[in-house]
């Protein structure tokens, strides 16, 4: 899996948040592709703290999903909502980690 990044992303979210977010997407591409799903390419994640613990919602529109994470960070970060976004070429596909004011 081809994997790319914003400016907004490298320089905002932190690496571990960034690894997180990439296993949910990979884990859950390969959910819909066993269960024969159509794959949705638009991945929408919201953070929320909640008692001092960072959480994000993980949403997709088709099929609808939604998963609340707890996220393997602790402290407050400066943004919230991160999209990935599959692009699907002819001969190749890739993934892009933004910012909603990027997209």
């Amino acid at each position: 899996m081809n994997r790319y990044m914003t400016r907004g992303i490298a320089n905002n979210l932190p690496i571990t948040l960034q690894h997180q977010l990439w296993q949910i997407v990979a884990q859950r591409e390969n959910e819909q592709s066993e269960e024969l799903e159509a794959i949705d390419y638009f991945h929408i994640f919201q953070f929320n703290m909640h008692n001092n613990q960072l959480y994000f919602q993980h949403k997709q529109e088709r099929p609808e999903y939604i998963r609340i994470h707890k996220a393997n960070y602790s402290k407050t970060i400066s943004m919230n909502k991160v999209y990935i976004i599959r692009e699907d070429d002819v001969d190749l596909s890739y993934y892009v980690m933004l910012l909603p004011e990027e997209y």
